[in-house]
């Protein structure tokens, strides 16, 4: 079983959650016995007290009582504050680990991104190491719509960036079109200017959201696209000549080591090949020969074994 490792609450929180409270105690105190205190003062610091208990009670109860596991080929946790995921591994399209987050694409569309995950590493290894994997596809027509979707990405980058400077150019005709006059001295034109570039930069805001978020949706099967790459080239490609003892390699398919031997020996030693940028294996270190496959084993426990796929 792969537990995940939630990362503990912050002191600093629970310290300002009970600065918040002393600010509001405080505020009600005065309220009683200050009788110079106005009420705009009491409510405002009571406010303002609140605010600040809010604040830190939200982070305190993200992940509270959170739990997730990967065991026996199910996958069943509790995180965040209402988030819940029972399914078997089986169900899993795509698994990737980013800064202590763990996203989990499932094969009817939902997706869980699950954050605040120490060693979300393990556990999207563990994941991966289950999945069901067909290489069905030849490299080269991966590598094709990899393309595509990167070209996708990188257009739609552009018009977020395009409309989020727009933003700011509406602002500043806002502020031509009105003379750079306060609010007080606003006319009726004036006001109508306002509401018109308001309207239009709401619309810009929510274009450029929705840009953003069409974009950020290429990155898992960005991501997906180029582990089946990777996969299918360390998978498929010829291995090196010799008197092949075993094949391995890490969770996320970047190197190939194959352990060699001799017939009727006990010695061995290994190669090290490596996906480069273009997707080719490439052979990077050929080791030293050592007197038996036990000095290696300690090492090669950190690798996933793929012997039978060849």
């Amino acid at each position: 079983m792969v537990k995940a490792m939630f990362e503990k609450k912050r002191f600093w929180n629970v310290f300002c959650l009970f600065c918040g409270l002393f600010i509001i105690g405080l505020f009600v105190f005065l309220g009683f016995v200050d009788n110079e205190s106005t009420v705009v003062s009491i409510v405002s610091g009571i406010i303002f007290g609140a605010i600040i208990c809010v604040f830190n009670l939200i982070f305190l109860l993200f992940n509270f009582k959170a739990y997730l596991y990967v065991e026996d080929g199910r996958i069943k946790g509790r995180y965040h504050y209402f988030g819940k995921i029972n399914c078997g591994v089986s169900d899993v399209e795509f698994a990737m680990s980013r800064m202590n987050t763990l996203t989990i694409q499932l094969k009817n569309g939902k997706r869980h991104i699950i954050m605040g995950i120490a060693n979300s590493f393990d556990l999207c290894s563990a994941i991966r190491v289950n999945m069901r994997f067909d290489a069905s596809e030849q490299p080269e027509k991966l590598i094709a719509y990899l393309n595509t979707l990167l070209a996708s990405k990188k257009r739609g980058m552009l018009y977020v960036c395009c409309w989020s400077a727009l933003m700011f150019i509406n602002i500043f005709v806002a502020v031509f079109l009105t003379g750079d006059r306060e609010l007080h001295q606003f006319d009726k034109i004036d006001w109508w200017i306002m509401g018109l570039m308001g309207i239009v930069e709401i619309a810009t805001i929510i274009v450029t959201f929705y840009f953003a978020r069409k974009t950020g949706k290429n990155n898992v099967p960005i991501e997906k696209i180029k582990y089946t790459i990777r996969r299918t080239v360390i998978e498929t490609k010829p291995l090196l000549p010799g008197f092949v003892i075993a094949v391995y390699t890490d969770y996320d398919y970047f190197i190939r080591i194959t352990l060699f031997g001799y017939p009727h020996q006990s010695a061995v030693y290994f190669s090290v090949q490596r996906i480069d940028s273009e997707y080719n294996l490439i052979h990077e270190y050929t080791s030293e020969i050592y007197e038996d496959k036990e000095l290696l084993s300690e090492a090669l426990e950190k690798f996933i074994d793929v012997t039978e796929k060849f």
